[in-house]
């Protein structure tokens, strides 16, 4: 059996599990899909230990201890997928056409998983050859809110360097945008559409808002990164009012700030926070609320000097792939990895984040065998440090 059967047999058993996170349509969560892992790995004689984030879902962590080793490289790709959406029970139905596998989570990020999978079996016979331990974390809840690897960190588990697979295509990832999202509120007084006079409209109130939330992209000036360009802010969301005959009393609009490295989420907020400020003064009929965001994710900036970029670009370039680390504008577990325990890490793993989500969601069978071959050669050339 070649490389690329072995792992398109796998990863046809990744994508027939319903790992959809329970917090979208359709959500049978990741427990199946642990434990279908945590068979694999044991029947190959590797240490697997499972950690409970909540109840019914636990991230997997399977280790390959080399004798001295000090430092440990973590492979880590996440099991939940979106809802199957347009693709309907065929996105559990994987599908190998025209050199590509079609299926929810086939390229995010499945296939990651299951090229990890195949490389730390490989890397099993070949311990004599690494200078760090291996480990690799299935997580749960990437999609929705990072609570499996914000559990991982707070556990303390070793890790030195990571590579955190997500659908690059096949490129070096050192550096991605962090996220604020939440809601900002305007609340007036309900009164009859008749006497509109006699209520106060929060909708009215938004709208200044909102218009004065438009020049927000120009206070983002000299925040501009090498490889990732602007900071951007957008609003994806607005709700008002009860009828068409009742002035409406309350108003919410749900944003997403995008940062870029050097920016702390505290400077973002205050940004928003001016401009609001500016509404009260202007409107001091409206109340202007902004609770606290409901996700706060961390922008990634891994320098291009770490012994982990120097072993990535140098498995990329025996691979036959670019090696010149490049930015994305979208998040990863990646970021916390290194915000909150200081562990330099890429992004990397076949298949486009373009097809990410979609009806059409594929990943190309090339792709895999050279993942796994990055994946292997990563590991036997960081040193650690």
């Amino acid at each position: 059996m070649t490389v690329t059967d072995r792992v398109v047999d796998l990863l046809r058993d990744l994508v027939a599990i319903n790992s959809v996170n329970p917090a979208y349509p359709g959500g049978a969560g990741e427990a199946a899909l642990a434990d279908y892992v945590e068979q694999h790995c044991r029947h190959l004689g590797l240490t697997v230990t499972r950690q409970e984030v909540s109840p019914g879902r636990h991230n997997v962590l399977v280790t390959l201890p080399v004798a001295g080793a000090r430092d440990t490289l973590l492979f880590e790709a996440h099991m939940d997928t979106v809802s199957l959406g347009p693709m309907g029970d065929d996105g559990l139905k994987p599908v190998v056409r025209d050199g590509k596998l079609f299926g929810r989570g086939a390229c995010d990020t499945k296939g990651s998983l299951a090229t990890m999978l195949v490389a730390i079996e490989h890397l099993r016979n070949r311990t004599a050859e690494l200078k760090c331990n291996i480990a690799l974390l299935a997580a749960v809840d990437e999609e929705h809110a990072f609570t499996g690897i914000t559990a991982f960190i707070d556990s303390d588990a070793p890790a030195t360097a990571a590579i955190v697979g997500e659908p690059t295509e096949l490129e070096i990832v050192i550096a991605h945008k962090g996220c604020i999202r939440g809601d900002i509120y305007t609340r007036g007084r309900a009164a009859h559409s008749a006497n509109p006079e006699l209520g106060i409209n929060a909708i009215d109130g938004m709208a200044d808002v909102l218009t004065s939330l438009r020049a927000l992209a120009s206070r983002h000036a000299g925040n501009r990164h090498p490889l990732l360009g602007d900071p951007t802010f957008s609003i994806g969301l607005i709700e008002g009012g009860t009828g068409v005959n009742i002035v409406p009393e309350h108003c919410t609009i749900t944003y997403d700030r995008r940062t870029v490295p050097g920016e702390a989420p505290d400077q973002a907020l205050a940004q928003i926070d001016t401009v609001l400020d500016e509404v009260r003064a202007a409107r001091p009929d409206i109340t202007v609320e902004r609770p606290n965001p409901t996700l706060v994710s961390n922008a990634l900036d891994t320098p291009p000097d770490s012994t982990l970029v120097h072993a990535a670009t140098a498995a990329s370039q025996v691979v036959g792939l670019n090696a010149t680390p490049m930015g994305v504008p979208y998040g990863t577990d990646a970021s916390a990895l290194q915000q909150r325990r200081g562990i330099p890490a890429i992004v990397f793993g076949p298949g486009s984040i373009s097809l990410a989500h979609g009806a059409g969601e594929y990943v190309p069978l090339d792709d895999l065998a050279r993942a796994i071959a990055f994946y292997e050669g990563v590991a036997l050339r960081y040193q650690g440090g």
